[in-house]
């Protein structure tokens, strides 16, 4: 992937999740993961599709939504 590219990311691959505040520049919690589900939208206003990922969050037990800028993947 070239610079400043996001990555992509498939059901099964471990992550590293950043939680950020509402403000966005802040990281509010932060772990690791495994992603769920990878869901893509087309929004009318923007120049590519809206993609988010599912992510079951193991230091919380739980699921949560995040984008691609906000996971960073975990080598194998």
């Amino acid at each position: 992937m070239g610079k400043g590219a996001i990555n992509e990311y498939s059901p099964g691959d471990l992550v590293h999740w950043f939680e950020p505040y509402a403000d966005g520049f802040m990281t509010r919690d932060t772990g690791r993961g495994i992603i769920l589900e990878r869901k893509e939208r087309e929004l009318g206003f923007a120049s590519g599709p809206y993609i988010t990922y599912r992510v079951y969050r193991t230091k919380h037990t739980d699921e949560m939504v995040f984008e691609a800028r906000e996971l960073e993947s975990i080598e194998k």
